[in-house]
């Protein structure tokens, strides 16, 4: 089966899930920290990195402590996901 045209030239970002424990980010892996991930984005990210780059040093923490809680389900424990 052919890969449609715009199947490749689109990037498919990944769910959040899991971020605390995925480091190094970006497709390349070139940004080693969520902070450095986040001011990396640019293309349609750009209003959101700009809106991040003014936020006070408290808020970006608050914002990179929430990310951090992302993580996935305990693979031990696969209820979580099934329901049972």
């Amino acid at each position: 089966m052919p890969i449609p045209e715009i199947a490749k030239r689109e990037w498919k970002t990944p769910p959040l899930w899991g971020v605390a424990i995925s480091a190094p980010y970006l497709h390349d892996g070139r940004a080693p920290t969520l902070n450095d991930a986040i001011l990396l984005h640019g293309g349609e990210a750009s209003a959101s990195v700009a809106r991040y780059r003014t936020l006070d040093l408290a808020t970006r923490r608050r914002v990179l402590a929430f990310l951090l809680t992302m993580q996935g389900p305990d693979p031990d424990d696969l209820s979580a996901v099934t329901g049972q």
